[in-house]
């Protein structure tokens, strides 16, 4: 299939540069940690190790714990949620949407978090899915729960829409995300219409989710539903212990690392530079090279540093970033 040129392309000369960013992916060995455990007599639930893809799946793993929550423990049981990235917002406030009396407790909260630095595009990438077998399928249940409660949301308040993306080279890894339904199937196109060198790839429309706005809602949530977040920081697990709430939800993600000893945990660093925000209609996505026009900044990625905890941002790899796409575009 051939389409022509029709989109413009960005302006991505020195002068429109904003900043440059360094993020760390909550990556686990072996796929998610959702399940139950206990903490002396309190009920806990995990819910962490989204890795690249925390906006993507937050909405589906806020109903996984929720529900683990509502089989183990009394409907009126008071919840202590620990983190207030995206996945510790929308867990509270799915627990709130089902009646439950909640508390945050986190260091940081909404766009304070690194949860501010997502694309956020949903397709899951940059996450293990566990056991192919029973991995895979509770995967696709996730994301098939997270993209229908992304679809009751009101676009506008949540800063949700629908726009085209174009790859020009994909990992076969990841046809199974076009299987469910969940994602629509991809297009093959002879030539991609987007300016730069002539080039062959695919296309499909995917839901972008503008990650400033959609955090702010979802405090705006928790604020109408009378649930509190408190600035708290825990040194060690009998801190939590102490805390009154008699179920907590665990959502602390590199924290749990040594928090809840779970050395399955791993950091994988991203690069990001923020360009002056424009309105280009459409997304890129190269492997970890990609272009994400949130409404605050035109988004340049990226790498995939496992291993790396500096979140200092690094010059040279943001050089190499403006390089490829200014390439990618013909633009020098």
């Amino acid at each position: 299939m051939t389409q022509s040129t029709q989109f413009q392309a960005p302006d991505l000369s020195d002068e429109r540069i904003l900043r440059i960013v360094a993020g760390i992916r909550p990556c686990r060995h072996g796929g998610l940690r959702l399940e139950t455990d206990t903490l002396g007599s309190k009920k806990l639930i995990h819910n962490y190790g989204h890795g690249g893809c925390g906006i993507t799946l937050s909405m589906g793993t806020a109903i996984a714990a929720a529900d683990l929550l509502d089989q183990h423990t009394e409907p009126d049981a008071p919840v202590a949620v620990l983190g207030a990235g995206v996945v510790g917002l929308t867990t509270a406030r799915e627990l709130a949407r089902r009646g439950r009396s909640v508390t945050v407790y986190a260091k940081k909260s909404g766009i304070n978090t690194l949860s501010a630095l997502a694309g956020a595009l949903f397709l899951p990438v940059g996450i293990e899915t566990e056991h192919p077998d029973i991995g895979h399928n509770r995967f696709l249940k996730i994301l098939t729960d997270s993209k229908h409660a992304l679809d009751q949301l009101d676009p506008v308040k949540y800063g949700i829409q629908e726009l085209p993306v174009y790859e020009p080279a994909f990992a076969a890894d990841s046809e199974f995300l076009f299987t469910n339904g969940t994602i629509a199937p991809p297009t093959p196109l002879d030539h991609l219409p987007i300016p730069g060198p002539p080039r062959s790839g695919r296309t499909f429309q995917a839901t972008f989710i503008h990650t400033l706005r959609f955090l702010n809602a979802l405090i705006a949530d928790l604020k109408t539903a009378g649930v509190q977040i408190h600035d708290r920081t825990f040194e060690d697990r009998s801190q939590i212990e102490q805390l009154p709430e008699p179920a907590i939800v665990n959502c602390m993600a590199l924290g749990s690392r040594e928090l809840f000893d779970d050395q399955a945990l791993y950091p994988a660093r991203g690069i990001l530079v923020h360009m002056e925000p424009q309105d280009l209609g459409y997304i890129i996505h190269d492997g970890y090279k990609y272009m994400f026009p949130r409404e605050d900044a035109l988004v340049l990625g990226g790498c995939f540093d496992e291993g790396v905890w500096d979140d200092v941002p690094d010059e040279r790899i943001a050089h190499e970033i403006l390089t490829h796409h200014r390439r990618f575009f013909g633009l020098g």
